[in-house]
């Protein structure tokens, strides 16, 4: 019998294991990238500002890294604009189907509808006997 899923947290927060997964090869990926480089991880985690073990903990996909750990990681790399465009509207996919959801299927021009001015507009009274009044 299989045993039930457990999901782990940290700091009170749950990680779900695609969560897990993703963080896992995100610090692979800065540990590859910084590597390639041929950048030691004292320089790096000093490039950063932080300690040697918080880049360790970043590099083995700790979900409690603080995000601004990751994002001067992504900085020293020289891939800070990824960070930046991470949830870019214009490549939402689920968001741009809702919007154009939103677009009518016809457009008309709006009705004109007359003023509270116009309305409590009256005509002058008619003077004399309501015929022609000259100039």
């Amino acid at each position: 019998m299989r045993e039930p899923r457990t999901v782990r947290t940290t700091k009170g927060s749950a990680v779900y294991p695609q969560v897990e997964r993703a963080l896992g090869k995100l610090g692979h990926d800065i540990s590859l990238a910084r590597r390639s480089r041929r950048i030691t991880a004292e320089d790096f985690a000093k490039q950063m500002g932080v300690s040697r073990a918080t880049l360790h903990r970043l590099e083995n996909g700790d979900p409690g890294i603080s995000l601004n750990t990751l994002t001067m990681a992504m900085f020293v790399l020289g891939q800070l604009e990824n960070v930046a465009d991470l949830a870019e509207p214009t490549k939402d996919d689920v968001g741009l189907m809702l919007a154009r959801r939103e677009v009518p299927q016809r457009v008309q021009r709006p009705r004109h509808k007359r003023s509270t001015v116009e309305e409590n507009q009256q005509l002058p009274a008619p003077i004399g006997d309501g015929g022609f009044v000259g100039w």
